[in-house]
């Protein structure tokens, strides 16, 4: 297996990965793992400019996105990506997005994933947190988070109202340097 990061030209064969797995949002008892009724559950225009805008743009500046890439025999069997916060003020901190392929659950692809996000966030920039939303019933996302050291930060209860189905949505952060931490009233670190 490689993991790398994106390249532009990389971006017809991650549309195509990407479109699978949308696919299976929410289908055959798997979980709601984006915010969208099954209606939604495809790739749009507007999401592809946001990927192709953001993996052009430079880290820093407005836009931004940088993402590795899980590949087996030069096939996409994985992603996760990080990019920056709309709001002012917290370059600091960037926004984590991942997703694996059907066919490659289960085999630890999600922790190597992470785990090389986290070192080339160190690696290459400043970033000192990494946050992320995960729908609250996506349990196997949920538990990979905490086993990888996200701290649940919040949960907003009935955020969503999908399909006739109300979900929760939690707010996860980890720290990119176990010394960059930063210590609220509960002794968790968001």
């Amino acid at each position: 297996m490689q993991i790398r990061l994106a390249e532009q030209k990389d971006m017809q064969a991650f549309f195509s990965y990407l479109s699978r797995q949308l696919a299976e949002n929410g289908v055959d008892g798997a979980p709601i793992f984006q915010p969208m009724s099954r209606t939604e559950s495809h790739l749009s225009d507007v999401m592809k400019s946001r990927f192709n805008h953001g993996i052009a743009t430079e880290l820093g500046e407005q836009g931004w996105r940088k993402m590795l890439l899980a590949l087996i025999d030069g096939i996409i069997v994985g992603h996760i990506d990080i990019r920056a916060h709309a709001e002012a003020h917290s370059a600091h901190r960037a926004l984590l997005g991942m997703g694996v392929d059907a066919a490659a659950r289960g085999k630890g692809l999600g922790n190597v994933l992470i785990e090389s996000i986290f070192n080339w966030t160190a690696t290459y920039t400043d970033i000192e947190y990494i946050d992320l939303w995960v729908l609250s019933n996506n349990q196997p996302a949920y538990r990979l988070y905490e086993r990888t050291g996200f701290i649940k930060c919040a949960e907003i209860t009935d955020m969503f109202r999908i399909d006739g189905k109300a979900l929760d949505y939690s707010m996860m952060s980890k720290a990119v340097m176990p010394t960059k931490v930063l210590v609220s009233a509960n002794s968790e670190e968001c």
